[in-house]
């Protein structure tokens, strides 16, 4: 598998290696360095149709969705007091926490 070129802070850090496909999430973030899904590409705006995505988000040593962590700030929302529940609807759309989803 080739490398994942990321503008994420990790200053070439070794992170997780990409589990299998249907295998536990390890918080590698290869999914969404390689494609935005579509909930990110309709939710924020100005999103390329192509490329990472931006709601990428380094948390320690893995890789978290923003959408789910923090959607209003990505959505650009004037507050986050809907984040809790507006991730939660975006984790059960994306299937969070139901295995590694990119196949590749």
């Amino acid at each position: 598998m080739a490398a994942i070129v990321l503008i994420d802070g990790t200053n070439g850090e070794r992170l997780p290696v990409k589990p299998a496909y249907g295998s536990p999430c390890n918080g590698c973030g290869y999914c969404c360095a390689t494609q935005a899904c579509g909930v990110a590409l309709d939710h924020i705006p100005g999103h390329p149709a192509e490329g990472a995505c931006q709601a990428l988000e380094r948390d320690g040593e893995r890789f978290v969705c923003g959408m789910i962590r923090r959607p209003g700030h990505y959505m650009g929302l004037p507050n986050d007091w809907a984040d809790g529940a507006i991730g939660g609807m975006i984790a059960d759309a994306l299937g969070a926490g139901r295995g590694c989803d990119a196949e590749f």
